[in-house]
């Protein structure tokens, strides 16, 4: 008698999004990225750990309803977790094109005005871009040092901008009118391929907005400029984040030092 042994393996792929093509003038078309194993992204509040790999692109346009579904579920059952302990962060999301220059110093300049006065148990504080050219790189050597001169520490890894980004996060800040479209037209796009909050859009704000001592009306992009444009975009920076906590603060009673 010849025993037939049955042997069963389970294959685990991850994915990670596909980072839109800088070159291309749709802020959302994809294109594909190497394996990338166990790459810890820093976030302020939290340490996010992935493994990441390519994927084709109709898996990504036409994935299975059932991934949608057990996603939001369990992303509904952390709401529920956090919302009856009290300890869900106020988080908070800072966007330009590249994520090298103004949203990594936008997101310290936040994270030294939240830590000055006590409030780091409170924030979730990060940052993105809308394209994903620079994606897994270092924030730009001349942002790191003229904010370390204002004793600002500049350290976030540049990412894009991501569909759970609009559930995940309370306020996203744009650093120019371009970004902010580009954001919402990421989100039309996005919703059309999974569930997100149609509220999404309302969370989306312009950074200087928050302005109360310059009349800017964006944050304008210093990579092609001198030095005074990164003192310029930081001037900006402090200003708004400023006035940015101060109205987190007072619209949520829950926030206290």
């Amino acid at each position: 008698m010849v025993a037939a042994t049955l042997a069963s393996t389970s294959t685990t792929a991850a994915y990670s999004f596909l980072a839109p093509n800088p070159t291309a003038r749709d802020p959302v078309r994809r294109r594909t990225h190497p394996l990338v194993t166990d790459t810890n992204r820093h976030v302020h509040g939290r340490t996010a750990t992935s493994l990441r790999q390519a994927r084709p692109r109709d898996q990504f346009v036409n994935p299975p309803r059932p991934l949608f579904v057990a996603a939001a579920a369990a992303e509904a059952e952390e709401m529920a977790a956090e919302a009856s302990t009290g300890a869900k962060p106020f988080a908070v999301l800072f966007v330009c094109l590249g994520n090298i220059c103004r949203s990594p110093a936008a997101e310290a300049v936040f994270w030294k005005l939240v830590n000055k006065r006590g409030l780091d148990s409170k924030f979730l504080i990060d940052s993105a871009g809308t394209i994903g050219y620079h994606e897994g790189n270092k924030a730009d050597s001349r942002m790191i040092a003229t904010s370390k001169k204002r004793g600002i520490e500049v350290t976030s890894i540049s990412r894009p901008i991501k569909p759970s980004d609009f559930r995940d996060f309370d306020l996203i800040l744009a650093m120019d009118r371009q970004n902010y479209e580009d954001i919402l037209s990421s989100f039309e796009r996005w919703q059309q391929k999974e569930p997100l909050p149609d509220s999404a859009p309302k969370k989306v704000k312009l950074m200087c907005s928050y302005c109360k001592r310059h009349k800017e009306s964006e944050v304008p992009d210093p990579y092609y400029g001198g030095a005074k444009g990164f003192e310029k975009v930081l001037d900006l920076l402090e200003d708004a984040c400023e006035s940015l906590l101060d109205d987190i603060v007072a619209e949520n009673a829950n926030i206290s030092a």
